[in-house]
């Protein structure tokens, strides 16, 4: 089913559009249930803020529609005082609109049934709801939530707007954490190397000190982060060998010779004595370092501030 048939198809069921979100919604004696056309996940689903009288009979309920209906319905659970049904998407829209007919009559049969009451999405309290769109989702919100919800994002929003970036002090920030990083790198490789993962504590030292020199984060900066992480992380390994090497000839009593150490970790990578583990070091502290620089980006987009519609009823 395409985007426009799912959203005609809505219509005729009662339930009301939402391009922004790509969601519909239906509003019916106080309960709000939304109904999401997830392509990306080959699914629909329907969701019902609610809490029931009885929470086992309820939990009957969605198994015996399950049951009923497992040719389409992949999930049907109560979960966080909510209802949800997640209906296997075809290539066929017909009979699409069949499942997606039979879900909605089952919630109707929920709302009327006088079994459940309809809460607000966010306090999960039993108060009158207005349907808001918070960053791209459809949420049932009470009154008190939604004001509460205008003025954290009014107040992450001037956060956001008044911060400044300084990239200068940042990148100086970035350089202190590479020095702490790799130091703390060189350390904990000569007790346990881990195969590199210990790149993980060069890149957060190095995010940590450009957000805290910097004031604020960007994707440039993000960028300029990892670039560092990762010639830092080359330093950082090779030193780390070095002194590992150094330390094995001390223990041979050679004595701790940094010269005679240096030579003979370039003689074992020169010789591919040592090469096949530098770089599969290199390699997975590398996906350490991309991970957490994902996580990064997640961490930023997450806590920008959602900005929220008017009531959509």
């Amino acid at each position: 089913m395409t985007e426009g048939e799912f959203q005609e198809f809505l219509i005729t069921v009662g339930y009301r559009y939402n391009a922004k979100s790509k969601s519909g919604f239906n509003t019916f004696e106080g309960f709000h249930t939304i109904v999401g056309f997830l392509t990306d996940e080959n699914r629909y689903s329907f969701g019902l803020s609610a809490v029931p009288d009885d929470i086992a009979m309820l939990a009957g309920k969605l198994a015996d529609f399950a049951a009923e209906n497992k040719s389409f319905v992949t999930k049907a659970k109560y979960k966080d005082k909510k209802v949800l049904i997640n209906i296997r998407m075809t290539i066929d829209s017909e009979i699409d609109k069949e499942h997606l007919k039979e879900v909605t009559r089952f919630f109707t049969g929920l709302c009327k049934s006088g079994s459940i009451h309809p809460v607000c999405g966010v306090c999960s309290r039993n108060r009158k709801t207005g349907v808001y769109i918070v960053g791209s989702e459809l949420v049932p919100i009470c009154e008190k939530c939604i004001v509460r919800k205008r003025k954290q994002y009014e107040r992450r929003r001037d956060m956001f707007i008044k911060k400044k970036q300084n990239m200068p002090a940042g990148i100086a920030g970035a350089v202190f954490g590479a020095i702490l990083g790799a130091s703390l790198y060189i350390l904990l490789y000569q007790f346990w190397p881990a195969w590199g993962i210990w790149a993980g504590v060069i890149v957060s030292c190095i995010f940590g000190g450009y957000v805290v020199a910097g004031k604020r984060a960007t994707r440039l900066s993000a960028v300029i982060c990892e670039i560092i992480a990762f010639l830092t992380f080359l330093f950082a390994e090779y030193c780390a060998v070095v002194i590992n090497m150094a330390i094995r000839i001390e223990g041979n009593g050679g004595g701790i010779v940094v010269t005679e150490a240096i030579e003979s970790t370039n003689s074992n990578i020169m010789t591919f004595g040592i090469l096949n583990d530098l770089v599969f070091e290199l390699i997975l502290g590398t996906a350490v370092m991309a991970v957490i620089g994902v996580i990064y980006f997640l961490k930023r987009m997450f806590t920008r501030p959602l900005k929220i519609s008017k009531n959509l009823l």
